[in-house]
């Protein structure tokens, strides 16, 4: 990929609408979906699909390059069971599939979004928490992690407070990575031994209720250095 990547797009400049996505027109068939919001070049989803053939990847990204080269690596290696869409998550997740379809999502190192006035852009909300619960049948998952404390905190409570989730690990967020594939941040941070918060929680009821409003934290950025962030 040549030409630089932006690490920061304003995600309601990005106006696609996905409508329903055709999974047998896209897979070939109906399997169990996962959903990596925000996926970056999707180095994670790669390693899954090749994990799990049983399962349909789907990668939703705001920075186009980061799509096109995705689904170029897919067509190169002949992965037809991940699929990469240049969309903002917020007005496409709750249509993208039918209830029950999804069995996982996954949020990896989200934007955090420093400064006050771009509060709202942050990724997981109190209204994402409810689309992902309505999608997800009772027992899926929401796995999020961040090299972010305040950020992750702030994202457990959100999921915490929807009420159709339960946190697999109480109020822990220094667990380890239940899977085996990992994102290239997340190998960067463990190679120079930086902290990532985890969380992990399961549907156990359908939601119900009005969506909270989100009360957003002030987040401090942390100390190490963030220069050489990867895309995926």
């Amino acid at each position: 990929m040549g030409r630089r990547i932006r690490k920061h797009t304003n995600p309601f400049t990005v106006t696609t609408d996905l409508g329903r996505l055709d999974r047998v027109d896209w897979f070939g068939r109906r399997a169990p979906v996962e959903i990596d919001i925000g996926c970056g070049a999707g180095g994670f989803l790669f390693e899954r699909a090749r994990n799990r053939p049983d399962r349909d990847f789907i990668g939703l990204e705001v920075r186009r390059p980061l799509v096109e080269a995705a689904m170029a690596r897919r067509d190169r290696e002949g992965l037809s069971n991940v699929a990469f869409f240049h969309a903002n998550a917020h007005p496409n997740l709750r249509n993208l599939v039918a209830p029950g379809e999804v069995v996982e999502f996954f949020v990896h190192f989200p934007d955090p979004c420093f400064k006050k006035r771009h509060h709202k852009r942050r990724l997981l909300q109190p209204v994402q928490a409810r689309q992902m619960a309505e999608l997800l049948p009772i027992g899926g998952h929401v796995f999020v992690q961040s090299d972010v404390k305040g950020l992750a905190e702030e994202m457990f409570d959100f999921l915490a407070k929807d009420g159709a989730f339960e946190s697999v690990h109480g109020t822990d967020l220094a667990v380890a990575n239940p899977f085996e594939e990992r994102t290239e941040w997340e190998r960067q941070h463990e190679r120079e031994g930086e902290p990532v918060w985890r969380m992990r929680f399961r549907k156990v009821r359908e939601p119900s209720g009005p969506v909270a409003e989100p009360e957003f934290r002030d987040i401090q950025r942390p100390e190490y250095k963030r220069g050489s962030r990867p895309s995926a």
